[in-house]
């Protein structure tokens, strides 16, 4: 297996170009859809890597999914699962999802801890600067969210326009100072190009050892208050690196596991064209009253090689009697990713779900990818740190699809290979993870993911779920970062301008606070969470379910 650089050779698809494999990915057959719900449900089991080497457990699993799956479907899942816990060993195990990875035992106690402790910091602020997610019902409290803040074109102040610069200058030398010429806004390349926003990615640095450390400042996470919460991300995100290694690896375009497909549409076509003629000549037998006779390929007549035509369109198709795993089919990774000695930009995010007996429910969310296509987000790592009185909950996935090669097959011959019907959406479910307490999961940008819905456990107490997500910018690319765009938070302004021994800090709070808002930059909250608003809207029609997106093209069947 050949290793190499980030920098020189891989690419990574997204979800808002065609690519190299067209617009979405090879559909999977009805038979490979059932295998995958036999996965979800093998690997969303703790430890399933180790316990499905036990043979009275292995079994008692396959007991329970009789019921519902066919036999060799079980079969092919378990062998599958069997050669990939040998691959496996540790607690870095292979998600439910294909190119998803989980670890429930990276981060220690002392250092969940620590994240706990230093996250209070954020949450212990007053009801009224609580910052309640829009449209969440009060259910999502962002406490470091990139949205806020974000770059806004024409009105962003940067230092430099050159987004390759390695100078990282000092956050608070700096705030308050640049020019709008040199943030520009990109060309519109295509649909998924925002001309108004960029999400604000802060630059990590790993070195040959995996070691983390952030070089600028995180959007919306003052560097001095939360200083110590600065150092425990670098130490979480250290713990991310060998999954976002495995997510990159599987994803990456040359690899070419994301259009692997387990069962091929070819085992449906079991006819013959032998096959084909002979039951044509015994219908015809059949309905003249005429004695039928077999033919071989050598005694064809004229008449019946005319009908080779017909053959694609007429033979009989049906599911696959005979298929079995298969490793040798499993594709080699021609090259491995490694973030080691890497540069990186990476947004971060920290958010609670909070339910209470009075909004026990949370809905769920809605079908996305994170960002836009300015960003490029290659990978998402999240860590699910801490939860309390809630029910289960799972993170979804699906792919876009391509339109399958049908050959002029009937609408029942594609139901039959694909569960697909005309006009239904150009998209397959993939499957969903458990969001269990203390697991890291990891999984690539060109996958749609939804947060399935839960509630409270004992409706007479409050719940909560706490989660820690970092969105890995594409690492061959780089986009205008902290390190390129002096901190735009009117407050963070205030506390430095206080600090300096001038006139101003002389002042009372209140009448630095208004000499404060006559300032052009600055920007206000206020200005700031209009702009929130309108970066929501235009993300939420083009992340999320827009009509005739990647994700959202219908299917036609054309009769040829």
């Amino acid at each position: 297996m050949k290793k190499v650089k980030l920098s020189e050779t891989p690419k990574y698809p997204t979800p808002f170009t065609d690519g190299d494999y067209g617009e979405g990915y090879n559909c999977k057959t009805g038979i490979e859809q059932n295998i995958l719900k036999v996965l979800t449900e093998i690997k969303n089991k703790p430890n399933w890597n180790q316990k499905i080497k036990n043979s009275e457990i292995r079994e008692k699993w396959i007991k329970e999914l009789q019921p519902h799956f066919e036999e060799k479907v079980i079969n092919y899942a378990i062998d599958e699962t069997l050669y990939y816990s040998d691959i496996f060993t540790g607690s870095l195990v292979p998600g439910a999802v294909d190119c998803t990875y989980i670890d429930d035992n990276c981060i220690p106690e002392e250092l969940l801890n620590e994240l706990k402790q230093n996250v209070a910091k954020l949450e212990d602020v007053p009801e009224h600067e609580k910052d309640w997610h829009p449209g969440s019902d009060n259910q999502v409290l962002d406490l470091v969210h990139p949205s806020l803040y974000a770059v806004v074109f024409g009105r962003t102040k940067g230092l430099t326009k050159n987004v390759s610069s390695t100078q990282v200058p000092k956050w608070d030398s700096v705030i308050g100072k640049g020019e709008i010429e040199f943030v520009i806004s990109p060309k519109k390349q295509a649909e998924y190009f925002s001309e108004k926003y960029q999400w604000l990615p802060t630059e990590f640095d790993v070195d040959a050892n995996g070691k983390v450390k952030i070089l600028s400042y995180i959007n919306n996470l003052h560097p001095k208050i939360h200083e110590k919460l600065y150092r425990t991300l670098e130490k979480i995100f250290e713990k991310f690196i060998p999954l976002l290694n495995s997510v990159l690896t599987d994803s990456c375009i040359q690899n070419n596991r994301m259009n692997y497909l387990r069962i091929d549409k070819e085992g449906y076509f079991d006819e013959s064209f032998e096959d084909y003629i002979n039951r044509v000549r015994e219908e015809e037998a059949e309905k003249n009253g005429t004695e039928f006779e077999r033919v071989n390929e050598e005694d064809y007549t004229f008449k019946e090689q005319s009908l080779r035509d017909n053959f694609e369109e007429q033979r009989i198709i049906t599911p696959p009697k005979d298929y079995s795993f298969n490793p040798d089919e499993v594709p080699e990774n021609n090259i491995t990713a490694d973030l080691k000695s890497s540069r990186l930009q990476v947004i971060v995010k920290l958010a609670n779900i909070i339910l209470t007996p009075e909004n026990p429910k949370y809905k769920g969310g809605v079908w996305h990818v994170e960002g836009m296509q300015n960003e490029e987000i290659v990978a998402t790592g999240i860590y699910y740190y801490d939860q309390e009185n809630i029910t289960d909950s799972y993170l979804a996935f699906r792919q876009s699809i391509c339109e399958p090669e049908y050959d002029s097959l009937y609408n029942t011959s594609v139901k039959i290979i694909y569960n697909l019907e005309d006009d239904d959406l150009m998209n397959q479910h993939l499957g969903e993870i458990k969001t269990v307490k203390n697991r890291m999961i990891s999984f690539p940008n060109i996958y749609q993911h939804q947060v399935q819905d839960f509630e409270l456990q004992d409706k007479t107490k409050p719940g909560y779920r706490k989660i820690l997500c970092f969105f890995l910018i594409n690492p061959n690319k780089r986009i205008y970062s902290t390190a390129h765009i002096p901190p735009q938070q009117l407050s963070w302004f205030q506390i430095e301008l206080m600090k300096n021994k001038n006139k101003l800090s002389e002042l009372p709070g209140l009448i630095t606070e208004e000499i404060s808002k006559t300032l052009d930059w600055p920007a206000s909250l206020e200005e700031t969470k209009k702009h929130r608003e309108e970066l929501m809207k235009e993300r939420k029609f083009y992340t999320g379910i827009k009509e005739e997106g990647p994700f959202e093209r219908h299917f036609s069947l054309c009769e040829h």
